[in-house]
């Protein structure tokens, strides 16, 4: 199997913000705001995918594939990111399609990332507990993201297929416990919540859930689903409004921040909230899968589709560089989002800041949760605020989206 014993004796320490550091910050955040295509610049957050195996089959994403070792990420690739990456970024997050804490050698990545002191990031659905590594990550006041869709035990399994709340329990009071004992702050450790039609009526026992495990914020995202899905939310805006109001209003009174990562539908969202100006991730974001492919989204990281090169063939200067990523750059400028990048005119039409103010410290403006806002929707007709498909109808012609085309018009509706 495993074994983690060992990384209690190994010395960490948190982030280190040195002068390499700060001299790429300065410099990214500057090209971003001058929107240049070609970047002096590296990112400012790297997402290193591990693994494209995970432990449960989830009904939204997995299929009940089976283990297969060739969708791990080599120790070499991994050790080439780190030897040329790792020094110049503020944020590294492990994690992507698969489930990063079932790989063996879990730990060690952990330690070989942190000897680096970047700001680590986990996100994880929690069903495989490893307290040496929440021991070493703690120490290194590292960021936990657990991914909980339900508080009702037959719900979550239901949800996570394969997961239970015991199991997740368990883990999460390992976390709290080395949080607490190292002195981490608590907003460390947080939920993930994915909303459907399916957990509408469990969302504000997550937030209680949260509040019981001294998790102190829970972060929610919309199902991401053809409108062909019956579990999309568009299908019940009372219900959805509703059952967001209600989580914030839980969290209000069990001292937990309840955060939207997006808005539930275009047709509630905030509109001066929505993502303006250009989004971040094509300037200061770069992902690279388990097989070397490299991307600019950490949403984007399950499909082929909106890969940019891969390290087998390039390195990454000329994939960061290229003549593609350079093109996304402009479109993402001008508002005019081809169809190969379709997932973006989404982001327009209803995400949030998430945690990019990780990296680009004025992002948090634009943070939207039971905090920031008494009503975290606004209900407009939803003629008026169309929902954006993920992707592009097959049948449809190439379609550019300005990105006023969606937030202009909800803004004009809101005033």
């Amino acid at each position: 199997m495993r074994s983690d014993s060992e990384l209690l004796d190994i010395p960490v320490a948190p982030f280190e913000l040195t002068e390499r550091r700060r001299r790429n910050q300065e410099l990214n955040i500057a090209e971003y705001r001058d929107r240049a295509v070609r970047l002096e610049s590296r990112p400012l957050a790297l997402f290193v995918e591990l693994t494209q195996n995970c432990n449960l089959s989830c009904p939204m994403c997995r299929f009940g594939e089976k283990y297969q070792k060739e969708w791990n990420m080599t120790e070499e690739l991994y050790e080439r990111l780190a030897d040329e990456l790792f020094p110049s970024v503020h944020l590294v997050d492990i994690r992507g399609w698969g489930e990063s804490t079932m790989l063996p050698l879990f730990g060690r990545h952990v330690a070989r990332a942190l000897s680096y002191r970047v700001k680590l990031r986990l996100v994880t659905n929690g069903q495989i507990n490893r307290p040496p590594v929440w021991d070493m990550m703690m120490r290194a006041h590292g960021l936990v993201t657990i991914s909980v869709d339900a508080a009702d035990p037959e719900l979550f399994t239901k949800l996570r297929g394969g997961g239970t709340i015991p199991r997740l329990e368990r883990t999460l009071a390992e976390l709290v416990s080395a949080r607490d004992r190292h002195g981490v702050p608590r907003d460390h450790l947080s939920f993930n919540t994915v909303a459907s039609l399916d957990n509408l009526h469990d969302l504000a026992n997550v937030v209680s859930l949260a509040a019981r495990m001294d998790v102190p914020t829970v972060v929610i995202h919309p199902m991401v689903a053809s409108l062909d899905d019956p579990s999309h939310l568009r299908h019940d805006l009372d219900r959805t409004q509703e059952a967001y109001a209600a989580a914030a209003e839980r969290g209000r009174r069990e001292g937990v921040v309840v955060q939207l990562g997006a808005a539930p539908d275009p047709s509630l969202a905030i509109p001066e909230m929505v993502r303006r100006p250009a989004c971040m991730h094509p300037w200061s974001y770069a992902y690279v899968r388990y097989d070397g492919s490299v991307g600019f989204c950490d949403h984007l990281l399950g499909s082929d589709d909106y890969t940019l090169g891969n390290l087998r063939d390039s390195t990454f200067e000329e994939i960061w560089n290229g003549e593609r990523w350079q093109r996304l750059r402009q479109a993402h400028t001008t508002g005019d989002i081809p169809d190969q990048f379709a997932p973006c005119r989404y982001t327009y039409a209803q995400r949030y800041i998430d945690f990019e103010y990780l990296v680009h410290p004025d992002r948090e403006a634009g943070l939207v949760s039971n905090q920031t806002h008494r009503e975290v929707t606004f209900r407009r007709d939803p003629r008026e605020a169309p929902s954006v498909p993920w992707v592009p109808a097959a049948d449809g012609p190439e379609a550019l989206i300005p990105l006023d085309a969606v937030t202009g018009r909800m803004r004009e509706a809101r005033d």
